[in-house]
C-alpha cells in the first residue's frame, strides 16, 4: 500500500527552475552559501562536492550524483573535507559568456568540482508532504542514467537561450531529474531518512486513497478517520505526522492540484471549476488559489506566473553586470 500512495503522490509533484547557475570549486576553499525558501538541487558534473550543512553528517557526492538541499540550510561546499578558506557566493558570483551565473572559488582554474544548481519551488501541489518531510539534504549517485546529465545540458541551454515554453520545458526536466532522485532514495529501505517510514500505516494510505481518488468530495477529519479505522484524534494525530500537514489542509491542497489540472486542461469556466471542487463562489476560490498559486486561475491558464524573486544576491550580481535582475540562487552571507 505505501509504495502504490508514493507513487500516487508523486505524480502529484509539479516544480519551476527558478534560478540556475554553475558552481566551480577548487580543494582548499569552502563555497559558502545562506538557505534559501526554495529547495536547491546540485548536479555534480566532475569531481567530487563534500558538502557540509549545519546539524547533519557531511555528504560526500560523485560525479554523476543529484543533491536535494531543503529550505533555509546553509551550505558549505568544496572540492574536499579539509577546512579551507571560505569564500561568500554573494562575493564571488559573476556573469559568463554563455549567459549563465558563476560561483567561482578557484585560483583560475577550471575547478576541481563542478556543479550546477537549480533553484525549484514547488507549487501548491508540490509533492503533497513528500518534500515537506525532508529535513536533511539527499544525495543519490545517477550516473547510471544518460537521461539526467542530459536532462540538465538541456536545462543549461534553455536558461542559455530562452524561447517559448522555456519556463515549462526546464520545469518538466528537473521534475524529471527530482523524480528519479526520489525514487531511487524511497527505494533504499534501509536509509536513515528514507519518507517511506511516513508510510508504513496502511491506514492512512486508505485516507489518502480515499482525497486522491475523489477530491471534490464532502470530506472532513471524522469521515477520513473512520475510513482508516481509527479514532479522530488518533487518525489527525498520526497523519499530520506523516505529512507535515493537518489532513483538512491534505484536502485542500489536492482540491487545488486537481483545479490547476483542469485549469491548464480543459476549456471549463473558473466558475465552472470553482463549483466542482467545492467553492460556492468563484471570488473564494479565486483567493484561495491566488494564495496558494501566486496568480490568479485565469492567469495560471494562460501560463503567467506569480513567483516572486527568491532573494537579493544573484538579482544584485545580475543587475550589476546587465542592468536588469531576475531571480537569484541566495547565495550570501548567513
Amino acid at each position: 500500500m505505501e509504495q502504490q500512495i508514493v507513487d500516487r503522490l508523486l505524480t502529484t509533484l509539479d516544480v519551476a527552475v527558478e534560478a540556475f547557475a554553475r558552481c566551480r570549486i577548487d580543494r582548499g576553499f569552502k563555497l559558502m552559501a545562506r538557505g534559501t525558501a526554495e529547495i536547491e538541487v546540485h548536479y555534480v558534473l566532475s569531481g567530487t562536492l563534500h558538502l557540509d550543512v549545519p546539524g547533519n553528517e557531511p555528504m560526500v557526492c560523485e560525479t554523476g550524483s543529484i543533491v536535494l538541499v531543503p529550505p533555509h540550510l546553509r551550505q558549505s561546499m568544496g572540492a574536499d573535507g579539509g577546512a579551507g578558506t571560505e569564500m561568500l557566493a554573494i562575493d564571488n558570483c559573476t556573469p559568463a559568456p554563455n549567459g549563465l551565473m558563476e560561483f567561482v572559488a578557484t585560483n583560475g582554474g577550471p575547478g576541481d568540482v563542478q556543479f550546477v544548481c537549480g533553484l525549484i519551488s514547488a507549487n501548491i501541489s508540490g509533492s503533497f508532504g513528500l518534500l515537506d518531510t525532508v529535513r536533511r539534504p539527499i544525495c543519490e549517485k545517477l550516473d547510471d542514467l544518460p537521461m539526467i546529465r542530459l536532462s540538465f545540458e538541456m536545462m543549461q541551454a534553455e536558461v542559455q537561450r530562452p524561447g517559448l515554453g522555456s519556463r515549462a520545458l526546464t520545469g518538466a526536466l528537473m521534475k524529471t531529474c527530482v523524480l528519479a532522485l526520489l525514487r531511487r532514495h524511497f527505494g533504499r529501505s534501509d536509509h536513515e531518512t528514507s519518507l517511506l517510514s511516513t508510510l508504513r500505516d496502511p491506514r492512512l494510505g486508505k485516507a489518502v486513497a480515499a482525497v486522491l481518488d475523489k477530491p471534490a468530495a464532502r470530506h472532513s477529519v471524522a469521515a477520513l478517520a473512520s475510513i482508516a479505522g481509527m479514532s479522530r484524534s488518533a487518525f489527525a494525530r498520526e497523519f499530520s505526522q506523516a505529512f507535515a500537514m493537518s489532513p483538512m489542509a491534505f484536502v485542500a491542497r489536492t482540491r487545488l492540484h486537481h483545479a490547476a489540472g483542469l485549469l491548464q486542461s480543459t476549456n471549463m469556466p473558473v466558475k465552472v471549476i470553482a463549483a466542482s471542487i467545492g467553492f460556492s463562489s468563484r471570488s473564494h476560490f479565486s483567493r484561495v488559489f491566488r494564495d496558494a498559486y501566486g496568480t490568479d486561475p485565469s492567469a495560471y491558464r494562460r501560463g503567467e506566473s506569480g513567483a516572486e524573486p527568491a532573494d537579493d544576491a544573484l538579482v544584485s550580481a545580475r543587475a550589476r553586470s546587465n542592468g536588469h535582475a531576475n531571480h537569484d540562487m541566495g547565495y550570501a552571507a548567513a
